[in-house]
């Protein structure tokens, strides 16, 4: 934070920060809902955790849980996959946990209190549903859904309210702790009202949709459950590929809108507290690698009496822009972690006699730091960080983004249906 040593103005700001940091988080992240259902556990219990998918991020996910457990957090005792050879070496892994191959078994299973889904996009939400029903709080990887499916992300906020279960998206980059203190900035005006918003994710190459192909010879049969993969996808001859590297092909990912802008969206809806957008406008194009999903995406959401987003995607290029806040008062800007600026938030009022601000990141892009808030929330009942009304809310835009990229059309979002409309 700038300003002169020991002078009023920056200690009235740092003791403002602090105290909206702590007061504020309930008020700003949390939603207003019913009373949630009663934790699986007691607070004192290791909370038992299911892994549904079993590819590489969810491993990820695993190693996280497998250090907490050290720590007597949480305790992974079942996965589920429907590639067998994948589903063995996971159970290995989370020390001999119990293995399945539909995840209607692992639900059954008494001892799992908890789900961690990272199956590809399209089993997000029924799986998420299927939790809840089951009793069980979930931590879903990101998107919400698949580009096609924002019926169901409804039915999983629906279900949710309904059974008092809880559901955090793993958007790593709402892991920091300053986006109540934000809120409470913008609320005040810091930067007047907030027109024009541009967050972006660039980075050069495709590593994370050509997903590696452990066996070319796979096929379907008892170790490999082709049409459980489908889900409600289109019924399609088997294709190894289309099975290990899913995230190439519309079935079942949205390519850079739903894989990457998730990330640098999410905390844009969180800190301007936006609801559905009234426009969206996308595009971009498989400009470079042989995939159908694309590799340059763009997005632009008009807001209700505003503000603008604008969301920017390129797999070719790898060289950063800072996410801006742009008000009809100042300017809030932040250097994106993987783009290794990361110098946290600066705060640029235009108005006479207020000085520029400057907040360190704390947790923004760990894992780890979400995962530990989803674990003190199944205990504690709170609202998570990504809870389940933001996710839906931040899917909408992502989803219109994709139709219209698809169609050539604007999609706008209608108050009444709750549904979107094509242009």
């Amino acid at each position: 934070m700038n300003g002169t040593k020991g002078s009023a103005s920056a200690s009235d700001r740092r003791e403002f920060l602090r105290q909206t940091a702590v007061t504020g988080a309930a008020m700003a992240l949390a939603p207003h809902t019913s009373a949630a259902a009663a934790p699986t556990t007691s607070p004192n219990e290791r909370i038992g955790l299911g892994f549904i998918g079993t590819g590489a991020r969810s491993r990820a996910h695993q190693d996280i849980i497998l250090a907490l457990q050290e720590q007597g957090h949480v305790e992974p005792v079942a996965v589920c996959d429907v590639y067998r050879p994948r589903l063995e070496s996971a159970a290995r892994h989370c020390g001999d946990a119990a293995a399945y191959m539909e995840h209607e078994a692992l639900l059954d299973d008494s001892r799992v209190d908890a789900v961690c889904i990272a199956s590809p996009d399209r089993h997000h939400a029924p799986q998420t549903i299927d939790a809840m029903q089951a009793g069980k709080d979930v931590f879903c990887e990101k998107p919400l859904t698949h580009w096609d499916q924002f019926a169901l992300a409804k039915q999983v906020e629906a279900v949710a309210r309904e059974t008092g279960r809880l559901v955090q998206v793993g958007t790593q980059h709402m892991a920091d702790d300053n986006y109540p203190a934000l809120i409470e900035l913008i609320r005040n005006g810091i930067i007047g009202k907030p027109v024009h918003v541009q967050c972006s994710y660039f980075r050069r190459g495709d590593w994370g949709e050509r997903m590696p192909i452990p066996d070319e010879n796979a096929k379907p049969g008892p170790d490999l459950n082709w049409q459980r993969f489908l889900g409600d996808a289109p019924k399609v001859p088997f294709s190894v590929s289309r099975f290990f590297q899913w995230r190439m092909y519309w079935d079942y990912a949205g390519g850079p809108a739903t894989d990457l802008l998730v990330h640098t969206f999410t905390p844009i809806f969180c800190v301007l507290e936006l609801q559905y957008p009234e426009r969206v406008f996308g595009g971009g194009g498989t400009f470079q690698y042989d995939r159908e999903v694309p590799d340059q995406c763009n997005i632009i959401a008009d807001y209700p009496d505003g503000p603008t987003v604008v969301m920017t995607n390129s797999l070719s290029n790898h060289v950063p822009e800072d996410t801006k806040i742009r008000g009809t008062d100042g300017i809030i800007m932040w250097g994106m972690l993987q783009g290794g600026k990361d110098y946290g938030v600066r705060i640029v009022p235009f108005a006479r006699g207020k000085e520029e601000m400057r907040i360190a990141w704390k947790g923004q892009g760990d894992t780890r730091k979400l995962w530990i808030d989803f674990l003190d929330c199944v205990k504690t009942r709170l609202q998570p960080k990504c809870h389940i009304q933001m996710a839906l809310r931040v899917q909408a835009p992502l989803s219109m983004g994709v139709i219209s990229h698809r169609q050539s059309k604007a999609v706008t979002f209608d108050e009444t249906s709750q549904d979107f409309v094509i242009a």
